[in-house]
């Protein structure tokens, strides 16, 4: 339960502030607009997560290492370490994911309640 402390924090918020949205200022409550606004919110931290999992599979590093050395003659002192991608957002990649997993089971169940 420690491990999603802070992802189903940021659930609980975001559920209030969405239910909130809905009830003061839509002033629509219904299945559909529930379904529709948590799976926006979910869209934006799952959109972020999944481009940290991508950029921490490696898979820029070595774009990222020959535009640095193809543009090392413009800058003479630069440093010639740089943080590689992979290393940038790797710790926080599952707080995305996770809060985003977290909001996508609403919206889901949400649409099984619109069509059934």
């Amino acid at each position: 339960m420690k491990k999603l402390k802070w992802p189903l924090a940021t659930f609980i918020i975001s559920s209030f502030g969405i239910f909130i949205y809905l009830f003061l200022i839509k002033k629509s409550v219904t299945v559909q607009s529930i379904s529709d606004t948590f799976f926006i919110v979910s869209l934006f931290f799952l959109i972020i997560g999944i481009a940290l999992w991508i950029m921490s599979s490696g898979f820029f590093d070595n774009f990222q290492y020959f535009m640095k050395k193809a543009f090392q003659w413009r800058k003479k002192n630069e440093p010639k370490e740089f943080i590689p991608f992979s290393e940038i957002g790797n710790a926080h990649r599952l707080y995305w994911l996770e809060t985003g997993g977290l909001l996508l089971i609403p919206a889901i169940v949400s649409l099984l309640f619109y069509f059934f």
